[in-house]
C-alpha cells in the first residue's frame, strides 16, 4: 500500500466516525438527550444532547427560547373570504426534539472517545 493510500484510509476512518446516521431508540425530554442506534456497526450511543433549534419570529422578543407563547390577532382589513371571522389565538412554539424511531444525524468531536450531539432529523418526522 502506498503512502497516499494509507493517508486516504486513515482519513476515511477518522471522518467515518465523526458524522453518523442513526435511529433514535430512547429520549429524555427534560434533558434534551437521546440514545441513537447505529446500524452500520451494531452499536448504541450514550445519551447525546440534541442541538437547540430556534425558530425566528421577526420583531418579537421572548424570554425563553425553549418555550414561547404569544398571541396573534386578525383584524380587518385583510384579503380572504368574509366568512373568516376576526379571531385571536395563542401560538406555542417548541424546539425540535426527535421521537423514538426518527432517523437523525449525529456528529462527534474528532478526539478519542469523544462526546457527540444530534444536529437534527434527516427524514420527515413521524
Amino acid at each position: 500500500m502506498t503512502g497516499e493510500e494509507k493517508r486516504e484510509n486513515l482519513f476515511s476512518e477518522v471522518l467515518g466516525g465523526l458524522v453518523r446516521i442513526g435511529t433514535v431508540t430512547d429520549r429524555r425530554m427534560e434533558e434534551r438527550r437521546v440514545r441513537v442506534w447505529f446500524e452500520d456497526d451494531g452499536m448504541s450511543s450514550g445519551w447525546l444532547p440534541v442541538i437547540i433549534s430556534q425558530d425566528v419570529t421577526p420583531e418579537h422578543d421572548y424570554d425563553d427560547p425553549q418555550w414561547t407563547e404569544f398571541e396573534t390577532e386578525w383584524r380587518e382589513p385583510r384579503a380572504g373570504e368574509k366568512e373568516y371571522a376576526d379571531h385571536k389565538h395563542k401560538i406555542v412554539r417548541k424546539p425540535y426534539m426527535p421521537k423514538v424511531g426518527d432517523e437523525v444525524l449525529a456528529v462527534y468531536l474528532p478526539v478519542f472517545n469523544a462526546d457527540g450531539f444530534v444536529i437534527g432529523g434527516i427524514k420527515r418526522w413521524r
